[in-house]
């Protein structure tokens, strides 16, 4: 039988505003950490098989595909799974590497679709044909890192940090120190409080007067905020 996948995912910051400062120093090509929970349709997790997964990254108002990349995974017991993205097969795009990306332009969302083979095998299977979408999310902190590999010299980072724990909240501000400019790169990375958990959408209103940002969710959000700042 099929089974209708749908994906619960949950970006996980393994140490992302101290990974902002130290993937200059890496001589390996630094990816994207992603984890995710697929369950089928009666909600129940996806244990222990193989799945393939396609990341696609697109500019967040357009439709032409930047990159994409098909990984072959195996969920665990719990029906999670771990990638990292930029360390997989080149599925398309026009760019050909995760690192050629202009990540500069600061304004990017991310695709996921996995495919779960059928149990008990069905003869002539494709798996290109069975994509279900896990859904778009904007591009948050750690990927902005690899504009310093781009770069000639480091990028300035006006500033970083990690909110407190927000509860069921429909909105935040975060107040700064240093002057907001309206060319300043803004990535707001929302970093839930456990697993398995979707998290909403969100807005960013950049407020010069009153030097703050305001974040509006889609739904209410319970959390925290982590914000890079870059001139």
């Amino acid at each position: 039988m099929f089974k209708n996948v749908r994906g619960i995912f949950l970006i996980i910051l393994w140490s992302t505003l101290n990974a902002v400062n130290s993937l200059q120093a890496q001589t390996v090509l630094p990816g994207i950490p992603f984890q995710m929970q697929a369950r089928d349709r009666f909600n129940q997790a996806v244990r222990q098989q193989t799945i393939h997964v396609l990341s696609a990254i697109y500019f967040s108002r357009d439709t032409q595909l930047l990159y994409a990349e098909e990984q072959i995974l195996i969920t665990d017991e719990q029906g999670v799974f771990q990638f990292t993205l930029g360390k997989g097969d080149y599925a398309g795009g026009i760019f050909n590497s995760l690192y050629k990306i202009p990540w500069e332009k600061l304004d990017f969302r991310i695709r996921f679709q996995i495919a779960v083979p059928p149990q008990p095998p069905i003869t002539a299977w494709n798996y290109q044909q069975n994509w279900v979408d896990l859904g778009t999310v904007p591009v948050g902190i750690v990927p902005y890192a690899l504009y310093a590999l781009q770069a000639d010299g480091s990028p300035s980072i006006k500033s970083k940090g990690r909110s407190g724990f927000l509860r069921s909240a429909d909105s935040a501000i975060i107040k700064l120190d240093i002057p907001l400019e309206i060319d300043d790169g803004i990535a707001v990375t929302l970093e839930a409080d456990r697993l398995p958990l979707s998290s909403p959408s969100y807005f960013i209103y950049r407020d010069l007067f009153r030097n703050q940002l305001l974040i509006f969710f889609t739904a209410p959000y319970t959390g925290f905020i982590t914000w890079l700042i870059i001139n």
